[in-house]
């Protein structure tokens, strides 16, 4: 039987990952959707490891621009929307920012 690929709507909105016992929810860039997974990427201000982040040019939180750095995952998440919950804060991409960002849609 043939698997069949999964098809994604484009969106783009900021939500932000569920904190959990162990770890603290980070700020996500949801830009596809299928059924109930959703597809994002990744914003952090500490890059653990390091390699797998790439620094941004402005922080994604306009009032924090310029007084903490900002970086994305560079590989794309899929999670469940249950994972996720709405962003606490306006959170906006700079123009500057935006062929970085685009790299790392896939």
């Amino acid at each position: 039987m043939k698997k069949q690929k999964k098809k994604w709507n484009r969106v783009h909105y900021f939500r932000r990952k569920k904190s959990t016992q162990n770890k603290v929810g980070h700020p996500v860039y949801v830009y596809g959707t299928s059924g109930r997974d959703s597809k994002y990427l990744v914003f952090t201000h500490t890059p653990n490891p390091p390699e797998d982040y790439e620094e941004l040019k402005h922080n994604i939180d306009p009032e924090e621009d310029g007084i903490k750095k900002s970086y994305v995952k560079k590989k794309p998440e899929i999670n469940h929307s249950d994972a996720l919950r709405d962003a606490d804060k306006k959170y906006r991409i700079h123009e500057e920012d935006k062929e970085t960002i685009k790299k790392y849609k896939k």
